[in-house]
C-alpha cells in the first residue's frame, strides 16, 4: 500500500516532466552577432515546426531530448538536443555561421555572356587600340595563327599546365566575374580545414575572457567589432587575439567620448 501510494504521489511529477513546455530561443550570427531572422527551427520529434522573427527570436513547444534542427540558406545547419538547463530556464540561444562558401569582396564588371562576345566587344571598343601597342589582336587559336609570335604578353602563366595566349584572354580572365568565382571558391575549399575551426577561433568565450565584458555589453562589443567572416578564416587565433585586444581599446575609447 506505501509503495502504490508513494507510485500515485510521484505521478504528477512523471507527467509534467513529460510535457512538452514552450521555450523561447534566439538565433543569430556567430560573428557579426546580428539576429538572423526567417530561421527555420524544426522539432525533430514532433515533427513541427517554427520561424525566427526579424530580431531573431522564436517560441517551441519542446522537452528534454528533443532535437532541434536550426536552418537558413547559406548557414550551416545546427542541431540542438534540448536538455534540464533549457528547460528551467525556458530560453536558450543557438549560434549560425556560414556555410564554406564564403567569398571576399569582389568587384563585379558588366561582362558579355560569352567569351566570343567578349573578343567582338574588345576589338571594336575604341580602346582596342591598345592591341596596336603589343602588334597582338587575337591568339593562334582565336585568329588562325595570325597573332605574331613572342608577342609580349605571349604565355602569361594562367592555371597550372596552361598559358594565357592573348591579351584579349588575359583581361576576359582578369576581369570575367565568373573566373573570380572559380579562383574564390578553390581559395575558400583550400581554406576549409579553417572554416570549420571558426567557432573554436572566435566565439564569446574567448572575447569575454580577454575584454572581460559580460552579457548585453559583451553583445554590443562584439557588434563593434565588425569582424568578416573572410578575415577570421584567414587569420591565425592569435592574430585574433590581438585583433580583439585592438578593438577593444578603440571601444573604450569611443565610450569614453560618449560619456563626455
Amino acid at each position: 500500500m506505501k509503495k502504490f501510494l508513494s507510485l500515485l504521489f510521484f505521478l504528477p511529477i512523471i507527467v509534467f516532466a513529460q510535457e512538452r513546455i514552450s521555450l523561447t530561443g534566439n538565433v543569430f550570427d556567430g560573428v557579426t552577432f546580428f539576429p538572423v531572422d526567417n530561421a527555420n527551427i524544426y522539432n525533430f520529434n514532433t515533427k513541427q515546426y517554427v520561424f525566427s522573427d526579424k530580431n531573431g527570436n522564436f517560441k517551441v513547444l519542446a522537452k528534454v531530448g528533443d532535437t532541434l534542427v536550426v536552418t537558413k540558406p547559406a548557414y550551416k545547419q545546427v542541431l540542438v538536443e534540448i536538455d534540464e538547463k533549457m528547460i528551467k530556464s525556458k530560453k536558450f540561444e543557438v549560434s549560425l555561421y556560414y556555410k564554406a562558401i564564403i567569398l571576399k569582396e569582389i568587384n563585379v564588371y558588366a561582362m558579355p555572356a560569352t567569351y566570343e562576345d567578349f573578343k567582338k566587344e574588345f576589338l571594336n571598343t575604341k580602346l582596342s587600340g591598345i592591341n596596336k601597342v603589343f602588334n597582338v589582336t587575337m591568339s593562334e587559336e582565336e585568329k588562325m595563327q595570325n597573332t605574331p609570335a613572342g608577342s609580349l604578353l605571349d604565355f602569361i602563366p594562367g592555371k597550372v599546365g596552361q598559358a594565357i595566349r592573348s591579351p584579349i584572354t588575359a583581361l576576359y580572365n582578369a576581369f570575367s566575374k565568373k573566373m573570380k568565382m572559380e579562383r574564390l571558391y578553390l581559395e575558400m575549399v583550400e581554406s576549409e580545414d579553417e572554416v570549420k575551426r571558426l567557432p573554436l577561433k572566435y566565439n564569446r568565450d574567448i572575447v569575454s575572457s580577454i575584454t572581460g565584458l559580460e552579457g548585453e555589453e559583451l553583445l554590443n562589443f562584439m557588434t563593434f567589432c565588425r569582424f568578416s567572416y573572410y578575415d577570421l578564416i584567414r587569420w591565425s587565433p592569435e592574430f585574433i587575439l590581438l585583433q580583439i585586444q585592438r578593438k577593444y581599446g578603440d571601444y573604450e575609447f569611443y565610450k569614453a567620448m560618449e560619456d563626455n
